[in-house]
């Protein structure tokens, strides 16, 4: 190689360079993606890739999502009753904001309709939704939910307030009792589930009701009324169930 040659190269590739630098930095001013908490690399302070730091705790990236224990489509007079038991199988973290979604098929696999709503739930809490539809449950073919939108928690953070009940009564149609806010604060809503079970201690009905504005240490009077078909169901009134949830 004689030395012109070798001058080409050397020059060339110092030029090359200069210009790779020149475009790399280019690159990082104006055209490199920011680092965000999605982009699946471990940077901008995080613990973790794509959590810790200025994203969420990496201990949400692990949480058990919520489980469906069981759902049921009761029969209330002409209408249905969609219900489920939910289970938070996280046992240090609640979620006090989420979205559900429940989507209901007719018997040929069509869907017919899509309620949304949101809710709530605590740490390794049971919980209960119910919705009542104005669908015959001779039209509803299946169901399914699904879950969105979690703002998780920790249990310290989010904690369940404490709710006592006494003098539970099993009337024909209804279940009564009462109900006490053992909390040092107001309670804008408190939710009182009831469930009917028949001789074989299978869930045959379900409804609730609503009481507003519970002060602290408060107690007020609350009845769940049934539909008007639990007549007929065979209910076995030494099996019936409530579900207490309240709201600040």
């Amino acid at each position: 190689m004689n030395s012109r040659l070798a001058k080409q190269i050397f020059y060339g590739a110092g030029y090359l360079t200069v210009l790779f630098l020149f475009v790399f930095a280019v690159y990082l001013i104006w055209f490199k993606p920011a680092p965000t908490c999605f982009d699946a690399r471990k940077n901008q302070g995080e613990t973790g890739v794509d959590c810790g730091g200025p994203c969420l705790p990496c201990e949400i990236k692990t949480l058990i999502p919520l489980e469906i224990s069981w759902q049921k489509n009761l029969p209330a007079d002409n209408q249905t009753i969609i219900a489920a038991e939910i289970k938070n199988p996280n046992l240090d973290w609640g979620a006090d904001f989420f979205t559900y979604s429940i989507n209901i098929y007719n018997n040929n696999g069509e869907l017919i309709k899509t309620v949304k709503r949101n809710s709530f739930i605590y740490a390794a809490e049971i919980k209960y939704l119910l919705e009542p539809l104005e669908i015959s449950p001779k039209e509803i073919g299946r169901t399914e939910i699904s879950f969105a939108d979690f703002n998780w928690k920790s249990a310290n953070e989010f904690k369940k307030p404490l709710i006592q009940t006494r003098e539970i009564k099993n009337e024909e149609t209804a279940i009564s009792g009462y109900l006490t806010n053992n909390n040092a604060f107001k309670l804008s809503k408190i939710r009182v589930f009831g469930f009917l079970y028949n001789q074989y201690g299978i869930i045959s009905a379900a409804s609730k009701t609503e009481l507003e504005n519970i002060d602290a240490f408060e107690e007020q009077f609350f009845k769940i009324n049934f539909p008007k078909n639990v007549s007929s169901l065979n209910i076995d009134f030494n099996k019936t169930k409530i579900y207490v949830e309240a709201i600040r």
